[in-house]
């Protein structure tokens, strides 16, 4: 890179400022709380017969769950906060990162409004009487659920990746180079064990369950640090560097 081009790409590319970054940041840490409420609130009256260790998350918000309202608004508004944070929040926030992997901000956010979808609903739950996964997969909402929730948490456990690549050219976000190499590691870990959960039908609301709480986890890492970065740059801790060559 060049003189010439690092003046302009600084000018260009220069991180954004402002309270409105840390406002996305909180919108951030709000989402996936809410997203993660859906389902640990939501396990306490699903009844005897459904199991977390067995059922799925997407179980409680089958038509023939009760209360599936709760989940249903709980994921919509984890996965529309997800969705305004990585746009409206971190994309800005890590302009200063250049091109490098620029699509890495995006995924999180289309992923994230995926994963909060719920409908059509799924007819009914496995762990009610007459129920059959052949039942629930055969349906537009089972085949829904299985291919947009299948998708989404395969770019949410390996969304890290491109991220950290964006996220290590900017010094103020080098702060998260063990959080993000640890989510490299356990998330896609975790993908694979739910896919061989599901396809053995063993353990597999346990599995989901470990991929949800890893994945919550390194999002809501990247919120608080979005908070912290803007509020220092407010304070005028930091300054914007142009992006590596």
């Amino acid at each position: 890179m060049t003189t010439g081009q690092v003046g302009t790409g600084s000018r260009s590319l220069r991180p954004a400022r402002g309270a409105h970054l840390a406002a996305f940041g909180v919108l951030g840490v709000i989402a996936q709380i809410t997203f993660t409420a859906g389902w640990l609130v939501t396990e306490t009256w699903q009844g005897s017969r459904y199991s977390a260790i067995t059922d799925t998350i997407s179980d409680m918000q089958a038509a023939t769950a009760p209360h599936a309202w709760f989940p249903v608004i709980c994921f919509a508004a984890g996965g529309i906060g997800t969705f305004c944070f990585a746009v409206f929040g971190l994309r800005p926030a890590l302009a200063g990162a250049g091109r490098v992997a620029e699509h890495a901000p995006w995924m999180l956010a289309l992923a994230g409004l995926a994963i909060g979808n719920s409908f059509p609903l799924i007819p009914c739950q496995l762990s009610n009487p007459g129920c059959t996964a052949h039942h629930q997969l055969y349906s537009p909402g089972g085949m829904t659920d299985a291919i947009v929730a299948t998708a989404a948490f395969l770019v949410l456990a390996f969304a890290p990746g491109p991220l950290w690549q964006r996220l290590r050219l900017l010094p103020e976000w080098r702060r998260l180079r063990s959080v993000m190499a640890a989510a490299r590691i356990i998330c896609p870990l975790c993908f694979l064990l739910l896919c061989a959960a599901s396809l053995t039908s063993t353990a597999q609301g346990l599995a989901e369950r470990a991929l949800a709480t890893s994945t919550v986890l390194w999002i809501g890492a990247l919120a608080v640090t979005l908070i912290r970065v803007s509020a220092a740059r407010n304070s005028g801790g930091l300054t914007a560097l142009p992006a590596q060559a």
